[in-house]
C-alpha cells in the first residue's frame, strides 16, 4: 500500500481548502431543525471538478473528503454525486431533504423512490435536514455507492484531524492543579490515543479498499472516539455552544449512525438472492 500524497492530489486539496475558506458550520442549539446544505459552496466544489474526482483517482476523493471533514462542511454534495437531486434515505429517515421532492429510500429489499410531499425537517442531533419518509414507493435500481463510501471515510478522518488540535490547545491553555492539563500523564495518554486514531484514519482515507464498507464502519467509530476524547479533555466547556468542539462531535455521531445504516442495508441487498 502506498500512502504517499502526490503533487496533483495535494494541489487539488489546496483548491478545495480555498473553496472552503470562510465557511462556518451553521449555528445549532438543542431542539433545532436545520439543514446546512449550502448551494453556493456546492457550486464552488462542482466547479473544481469534485464530481470527476473518483474518475481521476481515489487520491482525489481522499483529498477532498479530508478537507471537507476538517471544515465540518455539509455532506449534501456526497449524496448528490451518488443519487442526484433526490434525498438519500435509510431506516425511515432522509437527510438533506429540504427543497427536494423525493427521496431514494434504502431498505433491505432494495431502493425505492418515495415522495416527500408534506415532509418537514425534524429536530436532530445534527444539521443534516432529517425528515421522516413513508413506506412504499417505486422500486429503482440500487445505486453504486463505492465513491460515496470513500468520501465519507475520508470525511471522518477530516473531522478527527480538526477536533484533535482543539483538545491539544485547550489542554495547553487550561491550568489545573498548578500546571497545564497537557502536563498531566492521564491527559497525555488520552491525547496520544486520539492522535494514533487520527493518524490511522488519515492512512485509511488514502487506501483504496476492495470492499469500502468495513473501512467506513471503522472510520465512523474511530472519529467518534477522537471526538469523545476531545470532549473529555475539554470538560464541561466542551458542551457549551460557544466552544467549537461540539460541532465535530455532533457531526461525527450523526453521520456514523446514518452511514452505518446505509452500509448494513447495502450488504443486505447485495446478499439477497
Amino acid at each position: 500500500m502506498n500512502f504517499a500524497v502526490g503533487a496533483d492530489e495535494a494541489a487539488f486539496a489546496e483548491t478545495v481548502r480555498a473553496a472552503l475558506a470562510g465557511y462556518r458550520p451553521v449555528d445549532w442549539s438543542p431542539g433545532a431543525a436545520l439543514d446546512d446544505d449550502d448551494a453556493s459552496l456546492s457550486a464552488r466544489l462542482h466547479e473544481l471538478g469534485l464530481a470527476d474526482a473518483a474518475e481521476t483517482g481515489h487520491g482525489f476523493v481522499a483529498a477532498a473528503g479530508l478537507e471537507l471533514g476538517r471544515a465540518c462542511a455539509p455532506l449534501a454534495i456526497f449524496d448528490e454525486l451518488a443519487v442526484g437531486e433526490t434525498a438519500l434515505a435509510v431506516g425511515g429517515l432522509a437527510r438533506y431533504a429540504d427543497r427536494r421532492s423525493a427521496a431514494l429510500h434504502f431498505r433491505d429489499d432494495g431502493a425505492f423512490l418515495v415522495p416527500l410531499e408534506g415532509a418537514s425537517i425534524e429536530a436532530a442531533l445534527d444539521s443534516q435536514g432529517f425528515v421522516r419518509v413513508g413506506e412504499g414507493g417505486e422500486p429503482v435500481p440500487f445505486p453504486e455507492l463505492r465513491t460515496w463510501s470513500a468520501f465519507h471515510t475520508a470525511y471522518f478522518g477530516g473531522l478527527a484531524e480538526a477536533t484533535l488540535p482543539l483538545a491539544v490547545e485547550h489542554a495547553r491553555a487550561r491550568i489545573q492543579f498548578g500546571k497545564p492539563l497537557l502536563a498531566l500523564a492521564p491527559v497525555q495518554q488520552l491525547l496520544a490515543e486520539a492522535a494514533t486514531l487520527t493518524r490511522g484514519l488519515e492512512l485509511l482515507a488514502w487506501e483504496e479498499a476492495n470492499d469500502p464498507w468495513p473501512a467506513l464502519a471503522h472510520a465512523g467509530e474511530a472519529a467518534c472516539q477522537v471526538c469523545e476524547i476531545s470532549h473529555q479533555v475539554h470538560g464541561a466547556i466542551g458542551y457549551a455552544l460557544e466552544a467549537p468542539v461540539h460541532s465535530f462531535f455532533r457531526r461525527a455521531h450523526a453521520t456514523r449512525i446514518f452511514t452505518r445504516a446505509v452500509a448494513r442495508t447495502a450488504a443486505a441487498v447485495a446478499a439477497a438472492p
